[in-house]
């Protein structure tokens, strides 16, 4: 694949860790509103959520449209990496890092959410009817 090609996936996996950090600060806060039972922050963290969880769902949309316009192997190769593939030169691997570096954020993510989706009602939370 081509430095081009990784270059601007790259600034795409970078955008979406920006917005990852976003939406994480705002999730913190939000799990800490709900454990002081301040339902006048609750609701306004989660309207604030909104909109960083919108962005990353474009950015993501906009990385799948850019993987569906490479030619077919350069395609095969990019969902690779950004399925979390090993980089196989030095070329990839600023973006493998990159994608690497997305994926512990938003575990960290889905753990706060959990935090908060328990908290606020645990009995109809989507973590305990899906387990």
């Amino acid at each position: 694949m081509d430095s081009r090609i990784l270059d601007e996936l790259y600034l795409k996996a970078r955008r979406l860790y920006i917005k990852l950090v976003e939406f994480e600060d705002i999730s913190r806060q939000l799990a800490e509103a709900v454990n002081r039972k301040d339902e006048v922050s609750v609701q306004m963290l989660l309207n604030m959520r909104a909109e960083p969880a919108n962005q990353l769902e474009e950015i993501q949309q906009g990385l799948r449209q850019q993987v569906l316009d490479l030619p077919e192997e350069d395609a095969i190769r990019a969902r690779e990496i950004l399925e979390g593939g090993e980089a196989q030169d030095a070329n990839e691997a600023a973006l493998c890092g990159q994608v690497s570096q997305n994926r512990r954020l938003l575990l960290r993510c889905q753990e706060t959410d959990k935090r908060i989706s328990m908290g606020l009602d645990s009995r109809r939370s989507f973590y305990s009817k899906y387990r």
